[in-house]
Parts: C-alpha cells; structure tokens; sequence
C-alpha cells in the first residue's frame, strides 16, 4: 500500500482513538447529563464510521469492501441526527426532543442501515460497488441508488438545520459560551464541506473525505471539552430555567422595548405574545398597574435592583399582588445594555398577611371588631371625646337566654342567632360608631357624642328591632324570637380618663346591664350617675 493511504489511515485511526477516548471520558464525568449522553453516543457511532472506512481503505477484496462498507452504516447514518440533538441540546432545546421526535429522526438511518445489510437482495441503495485494484492504490466505484440520494438530503438537512440553529442563537448565548458555540459550528461545518467535495468527485482517488476531516473535529472537541467546558450545562440551564422560572422575567432594551419574556409572565400579562416583541412595554403594564416600574437611574456596578413591594395588580377582573424587581443588565464593562423585571408573586402571602390582621382585630365568626381592638379603639374615641369636651356613650348588651338556644337548637343555630343580632345592629348604627363583640353573646358599642337621653334612645331603637325581627331555625324553619339587654355608661369630662378611663366606663355599662337582666330582660338600664 502507497505512502498516501498510511497517512490517511494513521490520520483515520487516530480521530477513531480520539473518539473512543472522548466518550469514555464524558461517559465518566457526565453520563447523567442528556447532552452529556448524546455527545457519548456520538463519539461511538463516529467510531464506528471511522474504524470501518479505515478497513474498508484497506481491504483487498470487493468480500472484505462491502462488509466494511455494511459496518460504516452502523454508525454513519446516524451520526447527523445525533448532531442535530447534540446542537439541540446545547441551545437549550430539549424540551422539543420527546421520544416521538426521536423516533422520527432515528427512523431514517434505521431503514437505510437495513437496506445497506440487505442491498445484493434489492441493489435499492447501492445498484452496484466494483473494486479497482491499481499498483498504487484501489478505488471503489459505488453507482448509488434512490435510497442513497434520499439518505444524502436527510444528511444534507440534519446538519444544515444544526448550523442554521447555532447561528440563529448566536446573539442570544451569553458570550462566556461563544468559544463553545464557535467549536460545535465548526464541527458541522466541516464534515458539511467534506460531503460537497466527496459527492462533487473532488477528493484524491474518490476517497470519503469526512473521516479524515473527523481528525480535526475530533482534536477540536477533545480540546474543547478538556479547556474549555464544552459540555458545561449553563448554556442549557439558561434557557431552560429561563421559561421553567415561576417568577415572570421581562428583558427590554434601554428605550423599554420588549426584547424577550417567559411563560410565567405571559401569565402575569395575558396580552404578551409573539407580535409584543419589539414594542413598547409601557402600555401593557399600564393596563394592570399605575406604578412606573421602569423609573430606573443608572449607576455603579454595585447599583441594587429597585423593588417595589406588594404592588396590586389587576388581570382577567382579579386582583393580585406582585413583588417587581427592576434592574439593569450590563456587559463586562459595566455599561447598560437592558432592562430585566422580575415579578414575583406575593398573592398569597399578603391575602395570608391580610387573614391574620383580619384576626388580630376582628372576631372570627361575626367580623366586628374583637374585645381587644375595641378596647383599643374606644380609648381612642374617649381621649377625643374629652380634647372635644363631647360625650362618650358606651351600651354594653347580651343576648338573653342564648344557652337555651344553644341547648334546644344546637350551636349552629346559636351562631345564626349572634350573626342575626350583629346585622340587625349594622342597619341602626352610625359610622363613627364602633360595634365589637366582647365575648360569648355579649356585645359593646362606643357611640361618640351622644348623651345620656340619646345613648337610652339609642339602645331602645336596638333592642326593639332586635325583638321584631325573628329568625328561622333552619332545622325544623320554626320561628326563634330573639331579645337583648342593655347597659348604657356615659362618659362626661375627664373623670373617667382620671378614675380607669374606658375599663371604668365599661364596669359601669355591666353593671347596668346587670341590672336590666335582672328586671326581667329585653330591657336598658342607666348606669348611675356617680359611674
């Protein structure tokens, strides 16, 4: 064999050693990664490819060409669709990659490596491979078939499609990736270059030029992935957290042009979609929103993002509350080139915060104010009342007999009976007034300004509703008369601020209210006028 052939078959042989290395070297570092898994699978059909053009170079016999030529195409086929996922994988693309895409994109090479074992039945593939033996060198003539143009364009179609997605992500990969961007274009690129020249008939003695090319791809991808990372999974994690995020991300331009968003903020702003790229952002978030969330100022490097806190926001005639995270996007010399929003939900924690206010001052069951909040805000209403040298009436009143509504209708009926009593109150009282439940079936009210004749008018109106107005058991639809006493204190000057303040005022209304039980109920009682 000529000087020539050696040097192919030493250049042949060592890109099939580089790949075997390759893989085994990814298969012990990464194998759990799917693009760690493609790139492995890769490496082994390129092998395989290899191996079996550098047999095939060297046999002597057309027994020895078509067998190595049938062992080629357990790799061959393949190898352009896997480069494909390789790519797809990289970009962050994997998402597309479902097993019946898979199974498409397998199902070509499939069929061609079955047409290849069985070609001297049906000649469909290859009509006909001679072998032309010469001092020098042999050259296999291989008159092709339909089948083997089909295979060309689906070669042809996987690796353009490869380049043609890394220079579509060009601008999008973050440009600590572009030398591994550059080193997985070049790696299409040239076994793409070596096809045109092979089916173009321009290679030395006809000889398939993309084994030898695979040196250089070879050493290419080795020295990528030992120095450079090839296989990090950043470039992948970028994308694929960038649309699994459940925070909704905005990337604008420095003019707040919409330059790209996630799925969770299409969410946040149902009026997102593909066409909204390149517009203004400001008249979608002014339709769920007036805060201005792109009032951002350029600064130093260290500049905070600017956060706005539990912002309401209305979408789909809801409301919701968001936490909006403004910042600036700069390159390595720290210059503004974008804007990111980030929009986190805080619905939940403040509908949680607004529950526990919600108990903290009103009472579980009725809504009014709770004992501890009314006391709170009757102080209040006390200390304004003596700055205004105004009265400050205060009716504390219970429902009679409620153990025996309780006993004889259940405590569901009692409850109804409380919340019956609470909104015959709400339709009589005033705003200024406060109404707060002050425990079991016991209720208070602070009735600022009104004296002891009105505070008595008052609590007669009150409790003659109470008394008119029946409700319905809900069991047996039985009718339950329900009636209320009363104690009324007033404060007067500042005699009650100096001798207890509201606790004095509040001893006095039970004290009455004490007494009104004991007439016989349904009833108001005064306070005496030394309380």
């Amino acid at each position: 064999m000529g000087t020539p052939y050696s040097a192919v078959l030493t250049l042949m042989v060592t890109a099939g050693v580089i790949n075997i290395i390759m893989g085994i070297y990814v298969m012990s570092n990464r194998s759990k990664q799917l693009m760690g898994k493609t790139f492995i699978t890769m490496c082994f059909l390129s092998a395989i490819y290899i191996f079996g053009s550098a047999l095939e170079l060297s046999s002597g016999t057309l027994t020895e060409v078509k067998f190595w030529i049938t062992v080629e195409y357990f790799g061959m086929p393949f190898l352009p669709p896997v480069s494909l996922m390789l790519i797809m994988h990289f970009l962050g693309m994997e998402r597309f990659l479902k097993w019946r895409l898979r199974f498409i994109m397998y199902l070509m090479p499939f069929i061609t490596l079955v047409l290849v074992i069985t070609n001297d039945l049906h000649h469909f593939y290859y009509r006909s491979i001679e072998l032309h033996i010469e001092p020098d060198l042999h050259k296999v003539d291989l008159n092709v078939g339909p089948w083997y143009i089909i295979q060309g364009g689906y070669t042809f179609g996987c690796m353009i499609g490869g380049v043609v997605l890394l220079l579509l992500y060009w601008n999008r990969m973050r440009s600590s990736y572009r030398l591994q961007h550059i080193i997985m274009t070049v790696g299409l690129l040239l076994p793409l270059l070596g096809d045109f020249l092979y089916l173009g008939n321009l290679t030395p003695g006809g000889i398939d030029p993309i084994p030898v090319i695979m040196t250089i791809t070879a050493a290419l991808y080795m020295w990528g992935l030992v120095s450079k990372g090839l296989l990090n999974v950043a470039p992948v994690a970028r994308d694929t957290l960038f649309e699994s995020m459940s925070d909704g991300v905005l990337v604008l331009d420095m003019n707040n042009r919409l330059v790209d968003y996630n799925p969770a903020a299409a969410s946040v702003l149902p009026e997102l979609t593909t066409s909204s790229l390149g517009t203004a952002i400001e008249p979608i978030l002014a339709l769920h929103t007036d805060v201005n969330l792109l009032a951002l100022h350029a600064g130093g490097e260290e500049e905070t993002p600017r956060i706005h806190d539990e912002i309401k926001w209305t979408a789909r005639n809801q409301s919701y509350y968001y936490q909006i995270r403004s910042s600036f996007v700069r390159n390595k010399g720290g210059q503004e080139t974008s804007k990111l929003i980030v929009m986190i939900d805080m619905t939940e924690r403040v509908r949680l915060q607004e529950q526990l206010r919600e108990l903290a001052y009103h009472d579980g069951l009725t809504g009014i104010f709770n004992r501890l909040h009314f006391i709170h805000l009757s102080e209040a209403l006390l200390h304004q009342s003596i700055t205004k040298d105004e009265p400050l009436a205060l009716l504390l009143f219970d429902i009679d007999h409620f153990k025996q509504i309780n006993d004889v209708y259940g405590h569901d009926v009692g409850d109804r009976a409380l919340l019956h009593v609470v909104e015959v109150c709400r339709n009589i009282l005033r705003p200024e007034d406060v109404f707060g439940r002050y425990g079991g079936e016991e209720f208070v009210m602070a009735m600022p300004g009104l004296s002891w004749e009105a505070a008595e008018a008052a609590a007669q109106r009150i409790r003659s509703e109470i008394a008119a107005q029946s409700m319905v058991a809900a069991t047996s639809e039985q009718e339950i008369s329900v009636t209320a006493s009363f104690g009324i204190a007033v404060a007067r000057g500042g005699c009650e601020e100096k001798d207890g303040g509201i606790n004095q005022l509040l001893k006095s209304a039970d004290n009455a209210l004490y007494e009104a039980k004991n007439s016989g109920r349904n009833t108001v009682r005064l306070a005496s006028s030394s309380n």
